[in-house]
């Protein structure tokens, strides 16, 4: 039986050998183009078929729409939005700041009732992946390059990107003819190249990003005894102007409270200025996170503003009864498009706790072996283009050959 991280190896080195780059052109009001962009997508899922795990893998179709994509203005971001297939899509929100744009989040959205993607599905929902965006900034009136292979992985998705061409923020719906490579595309040897400024104009400084939240130790009992464990560091990713986003590290001392039962156990934590609520279930043996809510008080210029969110149909940190769920690697939950979680060292078990520790583990699929397969994959890819590459060389030359007869 063939082992799935080979599978899965086997299925991008496909993927990157057939997949052709995806051209799309956003346009404005005034069908002026407003983003541009030229990239090659390969998307490999691991979900839950009939009594096994299986993999699927695609790539970004040339038929995709863009109809979803917002230009930006005063109170918007742009947003660049692909919907492709039945319920896909892959979206991009920018910023820009200090004569740079950048991406912000990435959110994949695949929908596994898909049967001619996804043969067998056990669990036929919507699912979302939301990652941080591997774009650099790049100045304005540019276009964002990046030739070279990135992998990204999170949760049960491995996403590759390559051949990538980017531009938000088009000035009168003339695409820039300068591009600013990534650190990726750069010689070793030679420093990037950096952008020219206007002497009189100071740069706003940037606030830099809080560090990674502390790991929080949080128990829940049944009278004396603890029912629910959890330790994990939570961050929220907020949005609370259409194009501006601010990061806040739980308190790692936030107090712990909720409830268990047999088939549902809430966990709250609580500190001064917020409140999250984590709703776990049981379905055919298996538990997992369903629902998800926040209220936030935030200081927003001097004011300030209560942020409240929640999402009901989620499926996250699924394992079965009887042990516990556990994910080294940072995760991030959609809760809402103004809010995104991204969690870090998460172990849980919020049913069957006995003698007050953890149960047996069950590792999510970042932390497993197959993440190593991820860079091998990649090699192996472009190891195929070149050995391809040589091929249709040998071929040429063979053919050139036999077209010269002598007389």
């Amino acid at each position: 039986m063939q082992h799935p991280g080979l599978r899965l190896a086997i299925l991008i080195i496909a993927g990157l050998s057939l997949a052709k780059a995806v051209e799309v052109e956003v346009h404005g009001k005034d069908n002026k183009t407003c983003i541009y962009a030229v990239l090659s997508v390969n998307f490999t899922v691991h979900y839950e078929g009939n009594g096994t795990m299986e993999n699927t893998t695609f790539w970004l179709p040339n038929s995709l729409s863009s109809n979803g994509s917002i230009c930006g203005g005063n109170n918007s971001a742009p947003l660049l939005k692909m919907d492709f297939g039945t319920g896909h899509s892959l979206s991009l929100n920018f910023t820009h700041s200090a004569g740079e744009f950048s991406g912000d989040v990435l959110i994949f959205t695949y929908n596994v009732s898909d049967a001619e993607l996804f043969p067998g599905a056990k669990n036929k929902s919507v699912k979302h992946v939301a990652v941080n965006s591997l774009m650099e900034p790049a100045p304005l009136n540019t276009i964002y390059t990046c030739r070279s292979v990135k992998a990204i992985e999170s949760e049960a998705v491995v996403m590759v990107f390559w051949n990538v061409s980017i531009q938000a923020f088009v000035e009168n719906g003339t695409i820039g003819k300068n591009e600013s490579f990534c650190k990726a595309d750069m010689p070793t040897t030679v420093a990037p190249i950096t952008t020219i400024t206007t002497p009189t104009v100071t740069p706003i400084p940037t606030k830099p990003p809080p560090e990674l939240p502390e790991v929080g130790n949080y128990t829940v009992k049944n009278g004396s005894d603890p029912c629910l464990l959890a330790n994990m560091g939570l961050q929220l990713n907020i949005t609370y102007t259409e194009n501006k986003t601010h990061l806040v590290n739980i308190d790692s001392n936030s107090t712990a409270s909720g409830h268990c039962g047999d088939n549902d156990a809430t966990l709250v934590l609580e500190d001064m200025d917020t409140t999250i609520q984590f709703h776990f279930t049981v379905d055919q043996s298996k538990f997992f996170l369903k629902e998800v809510k926040v209220n936030i008080s935030l200081v927003i210029n001097g004011s300030t503003t209560a942020f409240n969110s929640n999402n009901s149909n989620l499926k996250f940190w699924q394992a079965f009864v009887g042990s516990s769920y556990m994910c080294h690697k940072e995760q991030s939950i959609v809760v809402t498009e103004q809010l995104v979680i991204n969690t870090f060292n998460i172990w849980v078990q919020p049913f069957e706790v006995k003698n007050g520790t953890f149960s047996r583990a069950e590792e999510c699929l970042a932390d497993s072996d197959l993440g190593f397969l991820v860079p091998i994959a990649v090699g192996a890819a472009l190891g195929l283009l070149i050995i391809l590459v040589i091929l249709s060389y040998i071929i040429g030359r063979r053919k050139s050959r036999t077209g010269y007869q002598s007389v």
